[in-house]
């Protein structure tokens, strides 16, 4: 348990700083401040819990489409890499904090406005590993995912990167929950 919790830790902390890290250097060649990409006026506050409750919505439908029998062989990869993972309710806040901070900035601050929502979003599901040649079952779960992500690209650019990193937070939060409260 103290192992695993460890290497949660490490997870959580190296999304925190690694991705900032490399936002670093494209922001820089791309003559933009780093903490230019946080701004946000004062009446678009207002609209971030709409993009908290996007990624609330999303994530459970994820765990419905996950519990479907269609897609049960198909998931089953990704259920496995968890299955060993014993998760609480403080490492699922953590690890949904440090992803949804860590990656936004990456991907939404740094590589969106240089590549675009659309391939950034297909670039981001595909890092994470959701695309596959061999299953397409698999990657009907992976288009409606990179929607989902188009749609936080699409809050980044219009809104504010805190819009995309809140429907990113909410989304990572249900799913590690709901693994956290499967595994007990």
């Amino acid at each position: 348990m103290r192992r695993i919790f460890s290497s949660l830790w490490v997870l959580g902390l190296g999304t925190l700083v690694i991705f900032p890290l490399l936002a670093w250097p494209v922001l820089y060649f791309s003559d933009t401040s780093f903490w230019s990409i946080f701004e946000v006026s004062y009446e678009d506050l207002f609209s971030i819990p709409t993009f908290l409750s996007a990624g609330i919505i999303f994530g459970l439908m994820v765990i419905w489409m996950s519990e479907l029998s269609y897609f049960e062989d198909s998931l089953a990869r990704y259920r496995n890499i968890l299955k060993d993972v014993r998760i609480n309710r403080f490492s699922a806040f953590f690890l949904s904090v440090c992803a949804g901070f860590g990656e936004e900035i990456f991907f939404r601050g740094a590589l969106q406005p240089l590549l675009g929502v659309i391939i950034t979003a297909v670039l981001f599901v595909g890092i994470h590993g959701y695309f596959s040649i061999k299953n397409w079952k698999v990657n009907v779960f992976s288009i409606s995912l990179t929607l989902f992500i188009m749609l936080l690209g699409w809050a980044s650019r219009e809104f504010s990167i805190w819009h995309a990193i809140a429907g990113h937070f909410s989304y990572d939060l249900v799913l590690l929950m709901y693994h956290a409260r499967q595994s007990r």
